[in-house]
């Protein structure tokens, strides 16, 4: 950042991404929050349709073994892991725009030139 910005613009850029950093960490926290608890719900739906869903969800996933009978427990475990694929991909896309955001900057070559 510090070489794609001519010196007089260097901090605002500078705290733009940090702000950015931020920010964005912040709302993908709270996308993937709300991605995953509204998968799981449907996903145990789907996965074990006699379980109570807010049972599980609110023991947690450590802790369900206690709440779920053990005929149940694949399709409990079948939900949290499609759960966490449709975090995965939240991220993997966030990750994919955030590098087509950074081609944006473009590119400075910073070596030195030798006389």
């Amino acid at each position: 950042m510090q070489n794609a910005l001519p010196p007089a613009q260097i901090a605002v850029g500078i705290t733009l991404l940090i702000f950015g950093q931020t920010f964005g960490g912040a709302l993908f926290l709270a996308l993937a929050q709300t991605v995953f608890n509204g998968s799981i719900v449907n996903n145990l739906k789907d996965q074990a349709p006699t379980l109570n869903h807010q049972t599980v969800i609110a023991v947690g996933a450590t802790a369900f073994r206690q709440v779920v009978k053990p005929d149940q427990i694949v399709g409990v475990l079948e939900a949290y892991n499609s759960a966490l694929n449709s975090v995965f991909f939240l991220a993997a896309g966030a990750g994919f725009g955030t590098f087509i955001f950074a081609l944006g900057i473009g590119w400075v070559d910073i070596r030195k030139k030798e006389d």
